[in-house]
C-alpha cells in the first residue's frame, strides 16, 4: 500500500498536467513558432557550405553561412537577417539584396535551396537543409543598420533589414552615443540613422516587464543623418578634399545658407591649407588635426563689407572655426566641438 499511494499520485500529477496544457504542445509548421534548418551544401568557390537559418514566428529571419576551405585558405562565417515568406510550397529570405536567398519546401523537415532567380538546381548533389531538433537562436554579433532612438535614456533601434524595432541596450555603457544622438538628430523625438554590430538576444525590460528580443549593442558604428533604410549606405566623407557646407552654427538661430552663396570650407591634406567662403567674403588659413583634434590657425577674409546677416553669418562662421578643437564625421556630416566638447558646428558634405 505504501508503494502504491506513490505512484498512483505520480500518475494523476502527470495526467493532471497533461489535461491543464503543462504538457509540451506539438509541433507546428515554421510560421507558427520558430524553428531552425541546416545542412551542409556545395560550394562554387570552396570545399563546402555550411548554412544555419532559423525562421522567427514573427516572420523575420536570421542566418548563418560558413565556407570552408577556400581557396584563398582558411574559411569564413557570415550572418544576415531579413524577413521571410511562404508562398506556393517556396520559402524567401528577404535581406534587402535584389535576389533573395530561396528554397522549395520538399517536406516539414526539409528544405532545398534553389538557385538566384528561384530555379531548380539541377544536380544530384544535395541542396537541401533539414530540420534540427533543437532551436538555434544565432544570437551572434552581426553588421546591422536602422533608426536609432532615445528617450530619458532608454533606447530603441528599427532595424531596416527586417523592418522590426527592438530595445536597445549596450554591453558597455557609452554616453557620448546619446550626446551624439541628441546633436545630430534632426527634432526632438526623431530617430536617426545609426550603424553597430550587435547581437540579437531574448532579455526581460528594464522594470520587470515580459521577456523579448533586444539588440545588444557590442561596438557602435556612427550615425548616418540624412539617410534613410532605402538607400544604401555610403562611405563616410573624408575630412580633406570635401566640400563642407554649414548647417548649424552654436549661437546664431537662423540658417548658415541664404538665398545667396552660402558659407563653405575644404580642407587640403597636403598643404595643410583652408579654403572657403564666408557667405560674405572669400576665405583661406591654416587647419592641423589628428584623428579626433582639429585647430584652426592665420584665418584671414578679403575686406568687402558685410551687412544684414550675411555679416551675423560670417561672424558665427568664423567664430565657430576659432573655437574648435575637436571634430567626428558621421556619414555625411562633419560635427567640431570646442575644448569642452561642446558642439560648435555642424557641416555636412555637398
Amino acid at each position: 500500500m505504501r508503494f502504491f499511494l506513490p505512484v498512483f499520485t505520480l500518475l494523476l500529477f502527470v495526467f493532471v498536467a497533461g489535461c491543464s496544457g503543462l504538457a509540451p504542445a506539438p509541433d507546428l509548421g515554421p510560421g507558427a513558432q520558430n524553428v531552425t534548418y541546416s545542412g551542409t551544401i556545395p560550394c562554387a568557390d570552396c570545399r563546402s557550405q555550411q548554412m544555419t537559418v532559423t525562421l522567427f514566428a514573427d516572420r523575420t529571419f536570421r542566418l548563418k553561412r560558413t565556407y570552408a576551405g577556400l581557396r584563398t585558405g582558411g574559411s569564413k562565417t557570415v550572418y544576415d537577417l531579413g524577413r521571410w515568406s511562404r508562398k506556393g510550397g517556396r520559402l524567401a529570405l528577404d535581406n534587402g539584396e535584389r535576389w533573395p536567398v530561396q528554397f522549395r519546401y520538399v517536406s516539414g523537415d526539409e528544405i532545398r535551396l534553389l538557385d538566384q532567380r528561384g530555379n531548380e538546381i539541377v544536380s544530384k548533389l544535395d541542396y537541401s537543409l533539414r530540420r534540427s531538433p533543437v532551436v538555434d537562436m544565432l544570437s551572434v554579433p552581426m553588421s546591422m543598420r536602422g533608426r536609432f532612438l532615445a528617450r530619458s535614456g532608454v533606447y530603441s533601434f528599427t532595424e531596416c533589414k527586417t523592418g522590426k524595432t527592438y530595445p536597445l541596450v549596450f554591453e558597455r555603457p557609452n554616453p557620448a552615443v546619446e550626446r551624439q544622438y541628441l546633436t545630430l538628430r534632426p527634432a526632438p523625438g526623431k530617430p536617426l540613422m545609426a550603424t553597430l554590430k550587435g547581437r540579437i538576444a531574448v532579455r526581460r525590460g528594464r522594470k520587470g516587464g515580459g521577456a523579448s528580443e533586444h539588440v545588444i549593442v557590442q561596438s557602435f558604428g556612427r550615425f548616418l543623418p540624412g539617410v534613410s533604410c532605402a538607400e544604401p549606405l555610403q562611405p563616410a566623407a573624408r575630412l580633406s578634399g570635401t566640400h563642407w557646407r554649414p548647417i548649424a552654427i552654436a549661437g546664431f538661430a537662423g540658417s548658415p545658407q541664404g538665398e545667396r552663396k552660402g558659407p563653405h570650407i575644404v580642407l587640403s591634406a597636403r598643404d595643410g591649407g583652408v579654403k572657403g567662403f564666408t557667405g560674405c567674403n572669400s576665405l583661406m588659413g591654416l587647419y592641423a588635426s589628428d584623428r579626433s583634434t582639429i585647430s584652426f590657425s592665420m584665418l584671414s577674409t578679403t575686406r568687402m563689407a558685410c551687412s544684414g546677416v550675411s555679416g551675423d553669418v560670417e561672424r558665427a562662421f568664423l567664430g565657430a572655426l576659432k573655437k574648435a578643437a575637436a571634430w567626428k564625421i558621421s556619414g555625411r556630416t562633419l560635427e567640431l566641438f570646442d575644448a569642452a566638447h561642446r558642439p560648435v558646428m555642424r557641416l555636412e558634405a555637398k
